[in-house]
C-alpha cells in the first residue's frame, strides 16, 4: 500500500473518533510524506496546522497510524520543502535540576502575565494572581480562582507558574489538573508507588497549581488525599493555586474540610469579558499569530464565541491555518466561505435546540448535558438559563418547554425560569452573560 492510500485509510479511521468535518478540515490537507524508524513524518502546510493536530489529535492519530501499521507509532511534522530530520527527535524537557526533579511540570511557557489581557472581567483574579507570583505562600494560600470555562483562569494559573520560575532558582512547579491528579493516585496504588506520588506532589513542589478542581466531586479516595498533600504543602510553606467552574460552597460532594481549606485563602472570579476585552483579546491574539483581521470579522468573531476566549483562540487558529493554507486574503466573507457552518447567517427565528446550543456552547457543556437528567450545580444553571431564554424569545406554552427539555414537567420549567428571572434583577453578571448568548443568537436587546 502506497503512502496516499496508507493515509486515507488513516483519516477514515479517525473520522469517527474526532468527527469528518475536523478530519476535512485539520488532516486531510496534510500528507504522509514518510514512514522510518516507528515515526510517521506527516507533511503540513504551516506551523498552526501543526501545533493544531498536535494539541488536539495527536494522541488519535498516533492510536490509529499504530493500528495501520500494526506497531507503536511516533507522529512528528514537517513542512513543504523541509527534509524529515534524520532520526525521530522530541522537545527538549525543561532543565532539571542536579537531583534529577524537572522544575516546571506542566507548565506552558508561553502563557504569562504579559500575553494576559485584563479588563473589568478579570482585573481582581489578575491582581491576585500577581500578588501570589510575587510572594508565594506569603499573600493568599489558596487562591481558588473560579468561573465559567474558556476566561483564562488556566492561563492566569500558568502565569503564576511562570513567574516564580523566572525569580526563584530553587522553585519546583507543578501543574496538573484534578484528572491527572486522581490518574497518578491511582496508579501509584495499583503499582506499589504512593511515596513515588507523595514525593512529586509534596516533598518535591514548592508551588502546586491544580486546574478543574471541581471535578475531585464524589471522589472520596482523592480526596482523602488531596485533603493530606493540601495540610503537607501549606504546613511547610509551599504555595497552593486551584481553579473551579464554581466556588468551593457550590462543588458538589465536595468533602466540608476540603470546601473550609478552599475558601481560607482568597477567592478571586472571573467574569465573561465585556465586547471591548473581548476584541482587544482578539487583537493580542491575531498579533502573537502575526494575522490581521478585519473589522468585520472580528466582529463576527465576537458574535459567535459570545465571551468566550478559549473558543475564540480556537476560531482565529483555524482562520490563520486557512487563510496560510489558501493563500486568500482573510475577509469575513473568507471565514463564511470556509467555515459555513460557524459564520452562517443565524436563522430568522430563534429555536429552543438554537437556544440550548448557544447556552452550552457558553458553557462549554453538551447540549445532551442541558436536556438530560444529571442535577449537577454545573448543568443545572445553564439548564435554567436555557429555559429562561426559551420562554422569553419562543412562544411556547411551559409544557410544550418541557418536552424540549427532555420531558420535563411543567412546573420544573416554571421554577426554573422564575429562578433566572429573579436572579437576573440582583446579579448583574448573570444579566451579562445572559446578554452575551442573545448576542450570539444575533438577538437584539435593549
Amino acid at each position: 500500500m502506497n503512502l496516499h492510500a496508507r493515509w486515507d485509510a488513516m483519516l477514515d479511521a479517525l473520522s469517527p473518533r474526532i468527527g469528518a468535518q475536523n478530519v476535512e478540515i485539520w488532516l486531510r490537507p496534510a500528507k504522509l510524506a514518510e514512514i522510518r524508524e516507528g515515526c510517521l513524518h506527516v507533511e503540513v502546510a504551516n506551523p498552526y496546522y501543526r501545533d493544531w493536530i498536535a494539541e488536539h489529535y495527536q494522541s488519535h492519530l498516533e492510536d490509529v497510524a499504530g493500528r495501520e501499521l500494526g506497531r507503536p507509532t511516533r507522529v512528528e511534522y514537517t513542512f513543504p520543502n523541509e527534509t524529515p530530520p534524520p532520526r525521530a527527535s522530541r522537545p527538549a524537557p525543561a532543565p532539571a535540576p542536579m537531583d534529577g526533579v524537572p522544575r516546571a511540570v506542566g507548565l506552558n511557557p508561553n502563557q504569562t502575565f504579559e500575553s494576559f489581557v485584563v479588563g473589568e472581567c478579570n482585573k481582581f483574579a489578575h491582581a491576585g494572581a500577581a500578588a501570589v507570583a510575587d510572594y508565594p505562600s506569603k499573600q493568599y494560600n489558596p487562591l481558588f480562582i473560579y468561573g465559567s470555562t474558556g476566561l483564562g483562569k488556566t492561563h492566569l494559573m500558568h502565569a503564576i507558574g511562570n513567574r516564580v520560575l523566572q525569580r526563584d532558582p530553587t522553585a519546583r512547579i507543578v501543574y496538573v489538573t484534578s484528572e491527572e491528579f486522581t490518574n497518578d493516585m491511582i496508579k501509584g496504588l495499583r503499582y506499589k508507588r504512593m511515596e513515588e506520588f507523595r514525593n512529586k506532589y509534596r516533598k518535591s513542589c514548592t508551588v502546586l497549581l491544580v486546574d478543574d478542581i471541581q471535578f475531585l466531586s464524589g471522589r472520596d479516595r482523592t480526596q482523602e488525599e488531596f485533603f493530606h498533600t493540601f495540610n503537607a504543602l501549606q504546613g511547610s510553606g509551599k504555595q497552593i493555586v486551584l481553579t473551579s467552574d464554581v466556588e468551593p460552597r457550590h462543588i458538589d460532594k465536595l468533602e466540608d474540610r476540603l470546601r473550609t481549606r478552599f475558601e481560607g485563602g482568597l477567592l478571586a472570579d472571573m467574569q465573561a469579558p465585556d465586547r471591548e476585552t473581548l476584541l482587544a483579546i482578539l487583537w493580542q491574539k491575531a498579533d502573537e499569530s502575526g494575522v490581521r483581521i478585519p473589522t468585520d470579522l472580528a466582529d463576527a468573531i465576537a458574535n459567535k464565541t459570545a465571551g468566550n476566549i478559549r473558543e475564540l483562540e480556537g476560531i482565529l487558529k483555524r482562520l490563520a491555518a486557512l487563510q496560510t493554507f489558501y493563500q486568500e486574503p482573510l475577509t469575513l466573507a473568507f471565514a463564511r466561505k470556509k467555515l459555513p457552518n460557524m459564520f452562517a447567517s443565524a436563522p430568522a427565528t430563534v429555536t429552543v435546540p438554537g437556544i440550548i446550543e448557544a447556552v452550552a456552547r457558553f458553557h462549554s457543556i453538551r447540549s445532551a448535558d442541558i436536556t438530560g437528567k444529571k442535577r449537577t450545580r454545573t448543568l443545572t444553571d445553564p439548564r435554567h438559563i436555557a429555559m429562561f431564554l426559551a420562554r422569553k424569545h419562543t412562544s411556547l406554552s411551559f409544557p410544550e418547554l418541557g418536552r424540549e427539555f427532555g420531558g420535563r414537567d411543567h412546573s420544573t420549567v416554571q421554577h426554573g425560569c422564575r429562578k433566572i428571572e429573579r436572579a437576573v434583577k440582583e446579579n448583574p453578571d448573570l444579566a451579562y452573560k445572559i446578554r452575551l448568548i442573545e448576542q450570539s443568537l444575533n438577538i437584539r436587546t435593549s
